[in-house]
């Protein structure tokens, strides 16, 4: 028998990669980030460049911190600012995006299982919407299953 060696960090951390370098969603970068160092794996190239961008905001804030005069009033760095510096090109609700679209995915590859093991579209669709915790209707699954397909 032939032993199958799946890498569950490692396809964590690409998945998250290919994820953040279409939406630019930082959470994914910074996911990824903590597991490739977690696990002492390599960090992506566009993973290391969004830490690098969010390190730099920070950076300029702490910049003008230690080269203010004495005397001077405080540098201000507001919650909003630093929001708006986490989020960077992604916007909005990062977290929540990742949790909405990892959801997205978790009910496509439900559906394409099914599909696999032989059952229709329509009726494996309909299986997955009937799930316990899914909280989906039949139409909102099939839209997932093909803008997820179509995607691929």
């Amino acid at each position: 028998m032939t032993k199958i060696d799946i890498d569950f960090i490692g396809n964590e951390i690409a998945d998250l990669t290919t994820f953040f370098e279409r939406t630019h969603n930082p959470a994914a970068a910074w996911r990824a980030y903590s597991l490739a160092r977690q696990h002492s794996r390599v960090v992506p190239d566009s993973i290391q460049a969004e830490i690098d961008r969010f390190a730099a905001c920070i950076s300029a804030a702490a910049g003008k911190a230690v080269q203010a005069e004495v005397g001077a009033p405080p540098v201000q760095f507001r919650s909003e600012e630093l929001g708006k510096a986490w989020r960077g090109l992604g916007g909005g609700n990062p977290i929540g995006s990742l949790q909405d679209e990892w959801r997205d995915y978790q009910i496509f590859w439900a559906v394409l299982s099914r599909v696999n093991s032989g059952m229709k579209v329509g009726a494996a669709q309909a299986a997955v919407a009937a799930q316990r915790g899914v909280g989906l209707g039949v139409e909102s699954v099939d839209k997932i299953w093909k803008r997820l397909k179509r995607n691929g």
